[in-house]
């Protein structure tokens, strides 16, 4: 568990690179209404509530899904200046 009370090590590595990759697709999009734009923050959003679901709410009743989704965006924030092209 980190100090922030969010259990580590919930998401695999692949699953924060397909996170990443929605997420750089939204976050820094040029157009913020186009229709790829919406598409990839709504996937990005469906797959951060899955494996909040699934992994976190059962064992970790204390995680909220906001402090889960806002770590997420954190880990996929640290992925792509990490892995930047």
């Amino acid at each position: 568990m980190s100090e922030d009370g969010t259990p580590e090590g919930l998401v695999s590595r692949d699953e924060i690179a397909q996170l990443a990759a929605l997420f750089d697709r939204f976050e820094f999009a040029f157009d913020p209404r186009a229709t790829a734009t919406k598409e990839a923050e709504s996937d990005f959003d469906n797959l951060v509530t899955k494996l909040f679901e699934e992994r976190v709410r059962a064992e970790h009743p204390e995680v909220s899904f906001t402090t889960f989704y806002c770590r997420i965006k954190t880990h996929c924030r640290i992925y792509l200046r990490k892995n930047a092209p």
